[in-house]
């Protein structure tokens, strides 16, 4: 109350909570458990009194506000929504002033309603019936933490909605238990809204109804769709809620407005259609993606999300279904900045597998077959980029702000397959298996050729290559795709007949050739660097030998330095000659679909002119490379690789002490076959410390005019062996005397050897003078860095026999020296052996031998073997006695200087024993 004639006064009235947020629980699974119930906030009125007007200080003068214009309201009539009459000066209040006793005795609880002014063509005195427009005063942000009838978000979005256009509440009353509330909300046509409509009914401050439509889109394909959401009052389980998600259009294409960017390079999909469901019970809100929407969620997942079935369809009209989980984003938010959004969603679509099942034309094709840019799809990866349409336009296309992009695909290339390692696989190390295989049990044959299959059609994780997608093929030179995980393209060595190990990694894809390796930033600028190219070799070890190349002629050089760097086409595909050229070709037949993928690597390049290691090229050297892999699609056999190649006008020096001049050595292998060679070798010389044997080249015969040429499991061995006939001059005659020479190449990628020997173990050659003799062999094996083995043995001796007639006699004496040096140790052995022998009539015989050996074995090992040994023969009966005698002895390691001088004294009386020095 007032006492100032000129200023107005204020009547505040204060009322209780009028509503209760109470727990509610899904339509799928309500609960008769406990509820969870919040109050809510007090309600606030605030009445202008006019200036020299007074108020009793009674109940019914304070109750009397008729003639008082309401200043200001905040109604909290629903949980977390404050509301206030659009016009609060131009609304009444209507309730009783006195308590009102019914027939019964009974005192009604005082309550008001909110209502409009009699209207002017109405009975005097009768307030309005029609509802009253009401706005929102505060919209409290709380998270309960609990389902309820309205969540934050759909209390901040009605909050919006009726910031553009007023609800209508048909009933507010208040009362000391609670509000009456009868309150509907239509913004259709209302531009960027989230909730369309909206009704909530409640009695005495408790939900009965409460109904929410909100308008959204699907991230990331722009579905227009609803949520209706619906919450009840049951008796039996309190509060229901129940949301339904519908989708409005299940069919988008991108173009005008909604036109994807970079000329649809990012995202192949011309028309993505969702089969369903068009209509399912969904869980909103409880999984969101930052604050412009939800990952909607629904039964039948893992993770609670909902998956939905999709179609996508590429310009070449293939077809692509996958499942994939979408996110609703609200619709006042559908057409702003979604940035942050779109960063979260990206982040976890990275991590997102979308099962998939066709076929996807990643790029336009720019070779001659239309197919070759086509993969079969098992996995895609959907992300989403920014629209860069303006948000009125959007608004008024009615499209999200967002569209589509291709993160990666996982696919299955049939054409890298063929001619892939075995072993090598996708992104996650492990081969996957063909979904479907050709059903026949009838042979074991056909089960061995689909598991062979299924084991080599491994699933690849690609990644669109960022300047194709920004610039297009030509700025990228036709490479369209990388590979997430390069995989090693290596036709095993045991296919090249050891000559040449090409190990290369595919790490793209080539609408002009199709599998592209090595580097490809320096393959796009148009630089072919073998080094970078092929496999680099391994840096060398701490210890130990040092690791074979990657990419080696021979099994030991380093291929990828003796091929010069030059530049290339602008096509971007190899021209076999200086650059090697890979080209996939897809195999079908009339009317048909394709029944085989064919990929031809060929490569044909003039060595550099240098030596490089044991390898001495010139420039006539050559090497001629074809590698054909066939990769049958109808599971009608396994997967064929035919390998040819040629290394013609070459040499090898071996340890610098043989010297071997090819003029060619050729292969040709294909799968389940053995491999056909063709060698010829020129000239074959000594060096270095063996130049004096030069002179024996006259008597080697050219390998090409017959050499000796084993194939086997493990390499291929050519060589020949010249045997010496008899010698005899007088007293001297050399007998058994041989000189072999060998080239092994070996399959698994080790060094090349060569064996040089004069005669064997087996057949020493034999040399005698009169009464004395002797003999030996000697066999050195090299390769091209390091001897091998080294094993020999020289022995002499003399005999002398004497025969008697009745009697007869002989005695010998020998020794010599045998030394074997290989990778295991070493040794040398020193032998004397002594034998006599006495004859009478044949009937009679008696000898003896004895033999004494001494063998060193490093570091300090001496190793001594004797033996006698008696042998008596009478006519049928013999008798041989044997006593051996063995000793090994090893030196210790070498005293410590404490050990020697265990004081000070023995080193000074050492000192002492040596002239002073001056």
């Amino acid at each position: 109350m007032t006492k100032s004639a000129t200023q107005p006064g204020f009547l505040h009235v204060r009322m209780p909570p009028q509503a209760t947020l109470e727990e509610a629980t899904p339509s799928a699974s309500p609960s008769t458990a406990v509820k969870q119930a919040w109050f809510a906030a007090l309600s606030d009125l605030s009445f202008r009194v006019p200036p020299g007007a007074s108020i009793p200080f009674t109940a019914a003068g304070l109750l009397n506000w008729a003639g008082l214009a309401t200043d200001s309201a905040r109604l909290e009539c629903v949980w977390g929504l404050g509301l206030t009459p659009e016009t609060p000066a131009q609304v009444v209040w209507l309730h009783a002033t006195e308590p009102v006793t019914g027939p019964t005795g009974a005192v009604g609880i005082w309550h008001t309603r909110l209502a409009l002014p009699p209207a002017a063509s109405g009975p005097p005195g009768t307030p309005s019936r029609l509802p009253v427009p009401v706005k929102p005063a505060e919209v409290v942000n709380d998270t309960e933490g609990f389902m309820s009838s309205l969540s934050a978000g759909d209390r901040r979005a009605i909050g919006a909605s009726m910031a553009g256009r007023p609800a209508l509440a048909q009933d507010l009353t208040f009362s000391p238990l609670g509000a009456n509330v009868d309150l509907t909300g239509n913004w259709l046509g209302l531009a960027s809204t989230t909730v369309i409509m909206y009704r909530h009914e409640s009695v005495g401050g408790r939900d009965s109804t409460v109904n929410v439509l909100k308008r959204g889109y699907l991230l990331p394909f722009g579905f227009p769709a609803l949520i209706t959401t619906q919450t009840e009052r049951r008796l039996d389980h309190g509060l229901v809620r129940t949301s339904v998600l519908t989708v409005l259009q299940p069919d988008v294409t991108y173009q005008d407005v909604a036109a994807l960017p970079n000329g649809r390079r990012g995202f192949p999909f011309v028309r993505v259609r969702l089969n369903g469901p068009l209509s399912a019970d969904v869980i909103d809100a409880t999984d969101p993606l930052t604050d412009v929407g939800f990952w909607v969620r629904g039964p039948g997942a893992a993770d609670g999300r909902l998956r939905f079935s999709l179609t996508a369809e590429d310009l070449r009209g293939h077809l692509v279904a996958f499942t994939a989980p979408l996110v609703f984003v609200n619709g006042d938010r559908a057409h702003g900045d979604l940035s942050a959004a779109l960063a979260a969603f990206n982040t976890q679509a990275e991590k997102t597998d979308l099962p998939a099942a066709g076929r996807l034309e990643l790029a336009p094709a720019t070779g001659a077959d239309p197919e070759s840019t086509t993969v079969d799809v098992a996995v895609l990866r959907i992300g989403a980029v920014r629209s860069s349409a303006s948000q009125a336009d959007l608004e008024k296309a009615g499209r999200l702000a967002a569209l589509p992009e291709l993160l990666s695909v996982d696919a299955r290339i049939p054409s890298l397959d063929s001619v892939a390692e075995r072993g090598a696989t996708g992104d996650d190390g492990a081969a996957r298996k063909v979904d479907a295989v050709r059903e026949d049990d009838a042979a074991e044959e056909d089960d061995a050729v689909r598991e062979d299959v299924a084991a080599r059609a491994a699933v690849h994780t690609l990644l669109l290559d960022k300047t194709y997608v920004q610039h297009g093929l030509t700025a990228s030179r036709q490479v369209y795709a990388q590979l997430k995980t390069p995989v090693p393209v290596a036709p095993p060595v045991t296919a090249s007949g050891g000559i040449a190990k090409l190990d290369l990694k595919v790490t793209g894809l080539s609408s002009a050739t199709g599998l592209i390796g090595g580097d490809l930033v320096k393959f796009k600028s148009g630089t072919f660097d073998p080094a970078a190219f092929f496999t680099p070799p391994p840096d060398p070890p701490a210890s130990g030998p040092p690791l074979p190349c990657p990419t080696r002629l021979l099994g030991f050089v380093d291929l990828t330095k003796l091929v010069p760097s030059v530049s290339m086409p602008p096509a971007g595909a190899g021209d076999g000659t200086d650059v090697p050229r890979m080209v996939t070709k897809v195999l079908r037949r009339q009317y048909k679909p394709p029944h085989a993928v064919e990929t031809t690597l060929t490569w044909h390049p003039k060595l550099t002119p240098t030596r490089e290691g044991p390898l001495k090229t010139t420039a006539d050297t050559a090497l001629d490379l074809r590698c054909v892999g066939l990769m049958n699609l109808d599971g009608s056999g396994p997967p064929v690789t035919e390998v040819r190649g040629e290394l013609s006008r070459f040499t090898l020096s071996f340890a610098d002490v043989l010297d071997v001049e090819f003029q060619r050595i050729a292969f040709t292998s294909k799968s389940g076959t053995t491999t056909s060679l063709d060698v010829k070798v020129g000239k074959v010389g000594f060096s270095g410390q063996l130049k004096f044997l030069d002179e024996l080249r006259q008597y080697l015969p050219s390998i090409a005019n017959g050499p000796r040429i084993n194939v086997d499991s493990d390499g291929i061995d050519v060589g020949y062996t010249l045997a010496v006939p008899s010698v005899a001059m007088g007293v001297f005659l050399l007998q058994n005397l041989a000189l072999s020479a060998s080239v092994r190449l070996p399959f698994n990628g080790d060094p090349v050897e060569a064996t040089f020997a004069v005669s064997s173990r087996e057949h020493p050659f034999l040399a005698t003078v009169s009464l004395f003799g002797g003999g030996g062999f000697l066999a050195l094996t090299v390769n091209t860095s390091e001897v091998v083995r080294l094993e020999g043995q020289v022995e002499f001796g003399a005999a002398v026999a004497l025969n008697l007639g009745v009697a007869s006699g002989s005695v010998s004496v020998t020794a010599g020296v045998y030394l074997r040096l290989d990778k295991k140790g070493s040794s040398i052995t020193g032998f004397l052996r002594a034998y006599g022998e006495l004859d009478i009539l044949g009937i009679v015989n008696i000898s003896v031998e004895f033999f004494l050996g001494l063998t060193f074995q490093p570091p300090k090992t001496l190793y001594g073997y004797a033996s006698v040994t008696v042998r008596v023969r009478v006519a049928f009966f013999s008798e041989s006695v044997t006593m051996k005698l063995e000793r090994s002895f090893s030196g210790g390691n070498d005293p410590s200087f404490a050990q020697a001088f265990p004081t000070a004294q023995p080193w000074r009386d050492r000192c002492a024993a040596f002239a002073p020095m001056e």
